[in-house]
């Protein structure tokens, strides 16, 4: 049976949670022991990956990727966060092929309002 890196991340969270400094090193330890033990130790960054979303979800913070034609004002950024939740982390993108608006990815879901895109559906609905 293969492991996938999420779940690495997953199992090392159950195992850290709450631990102190001296438990957290020595679990660590171990846990990058079992990796190399196993050749998975070229995963690790996968893995560190999975493990900072896994803890942000578990601490209620939601990363979205706001992907814009240019940059956009600190504002208008602070908006879009407030319009998802209270603890939202924002990566910045810019893509000068959306020409303007933004689209917005959180989790496996985007939200598109690009120019680009709105170009895109009417082109569609006016060829049918």
């Amino acid at each position: 049976m293969k492991i996938s890196n999420r779940q690495f991340a997953e199992a090392l969270y159950e195992l850290t949670i709450g631990l102190v400094e001296k438990d957290l090193d020595t679990t660590l330890e171990a846990f990058v022991k079992f990796l190399s033990k196993n050749r998975r130790l070229k995963q690790g960054n996968n893995i560190i990956v999975e493990f900072e979303k896994i803890a942000k979800k578990k601490q209620g913070i939601i990363e979205i990727e706001i992907t814009s034609a240019r940059k956009l004002d600190k504002d208008i950024v602070e908006k879009i966060k407030e319009s998802f939740a209270k603890q939202v982390e924002a990566v910045e993108k810019i893509d000068e092929s959306l020409i303007g608006g933004v689209r917005v990815k959180l989790e496996d879901r985007i939200l598109d309002a690009s120019v680009r895109m709105q170009l895109i559906n009417l082109k569609k609905s006016l060829t049918t």
